[in-house]
């Protein structure tokens, strides 16, 4: 992460944003909000990126004991301070050239040109919302879900599963897996969506917030909010990325000849307790990890960069290795598609293998490639050790996508 303390000027541009927001008033009387942005502040200014239990814990006076797999008082704060931002750079710092900046689904701040000028396209749809002003009654939305299923189970019946099986178990990846004796969960990257209401009867919008990631999550960001409470409603929904189904269809035959029997499970509903119990195998886009990215990034070589789940940055060399967005109507050119491939151990000597796809290309890749034995074979030929981590590229000319190859493949630690 590039801080914000690298040169003089920089600091004191920060200290001109702080002392602003904090002189606005826009903090209210909240003692958590106050705290939460003071807390922030200082890691900043330290470089450092807070977890989710370290912000309850340091910054905002919970126990140890606090357990944030069942208490989303971080995350609804930075909700709220994140709307606080907002509204202060929407008036009073309208001016400034820089604002202070929470990336959604991250825990920290960034400092990031402001410019006002620009204006969105009238036909934008906002990022965290599908399916905007479409009227969806009970109907619809159950005739869109049986829709999703039928692709989804087409999508597994016309592409074939792996058939050299016994040379891929017995790969450096997939080998120790199977021979452990603990439960198998195979963990599927998700996206929790609840509905929005505009009269409070029909459902008008079904929206993706990266600050709610579970009914228990909109729980609590209605109790900060009761006058949310007719207009927002869980409905027992999530999404999983198209890429899911062919990488499920890839990987479920390979490990379901465990010792003991494979469970699936969506990564919301994923708890501390079978995290801690449980061989792990994650299958979705990177920023689907939920309570799976402390484990995966906590000795890793690489960090989420400033732009988001979108980008991963060497933390020894500093490279960065940014995934293509696909701009729909954009000219066809070389573009670059990224996955992340890892395998550890955790703290109970359990096992983890991470595919994940930083989009839906890069996880179709790598599906591919953990899937075939030579392949795999290049793993153990670069790199020795039995836990690694690795980045993969994949070249895309217009939609024509190259088989994704290995740009950085390094040791790991055997316990976490």
């Amino acid at each position: 992460m590039e801080s914000l303390i690298d040169n003089e000027s920089a600091s004191q541009q920060l200290e001109v944003h702080a002392a602003r927001i904090r002189s606005s008033g826009i903090l209210a009387r909240s003692t958590h909000l106050h705290s939460l942005f003071e807390y922030l502040y200082q890691c900043y200014l330290s470089n450092k990126i807070p977890k989710e239990l370290e912000i309850a814990i340091e910054g905002l006076g919970r126990e140890e004991s606090f357990d944030v797999t069942q208490d989303a008082l971080v995350r609804v704060y930075m909700h709220k301070l994140r709307r606080k931002l907002d509204d202060f750079y929407d008036d009073e710092g309208k001016s400034l050239s820089h604002r202070l900046q929470l990336p959604k689904g991250e825990y920290r701040f960034v400092l990031q040109p402001q410019d006002n000028n620009i204006q969105q396209p009238v036909n934008n749809v906002p990022a965290n919302t599908f399916f905007s002003g479409i009227q969806i009654t009970p109907r619809f939305l159950g005739g869109i879900i049986a829709v999703l299923l039928l692709i989804n189970l087409a999508l597994l019946y016309f592409w074939p599963a792996p058939t050299n099986l016994n040379q891929v178990r017995d790969s450096t990846l997939w080998q120790p897996l199977l021979t452990d004796n603990k439960t198998t969960l195979l963990v599927v990257g998700d996206y929790y969506i609840f509905a929005e209401s505009d009269n409070g009867s029909n459902v008008n919008r079904l929206v993706r917030d990266f600050d709610i990631n579970s009914p228990i999550d909109l729980a609590s960001y209605l109790q900060l909010y009761p006058e949310q409470a007719e207009h927002k409603f869980d409905i027992s929904l999530s999404y999983l990325p198209t890429s899911s189904a062919q990488a499920l269809n890839k990987i479920s035959p390979i490990i379901n000849n465990a010792r003991n029997p494979v469970q699936t499970i969506m990564a919301s509903q994923l708890t501390a307790e079978q995290l801690r119990n449980n061989n792990i195998v994650y299958i979705g886009h990177l920023s689907g990890l939920g309570l799976l990215s402390d484990q995966v990034f906590a000795h890793s070589h690489f960090a989420v960069g400033d732009t988001g789940f979108d980008e991963l940055v060497d933390k020894e060399t500093g490279t960065r290795y940014i995934n293509a967005r696909g701009i729909p109507g954009a000219p066809a050119n070389t573009q670059q598609h990224y996955a992340y491939l890892s395998s550890f151990t955790g703290p109970a000597n359990n096992r983890f293998v991470i595919i994940a796809g930083l989009r839906d290309a890069g996880l179709i890749e790598l599906a591919n490639i953990v899937s075939d034995s030579d392949s795999l074979k290049v793993i153990t030929e670069k790199n020795p050790s039995l836990f690694f981590e690795a980045v993969y590229q994949a070249n895309a000319v217009g939609q024509n996508i190259g088989a994704a190859q290995p740009v950085s493949i390094k040791p790991l630690p055997s316990a976490k």
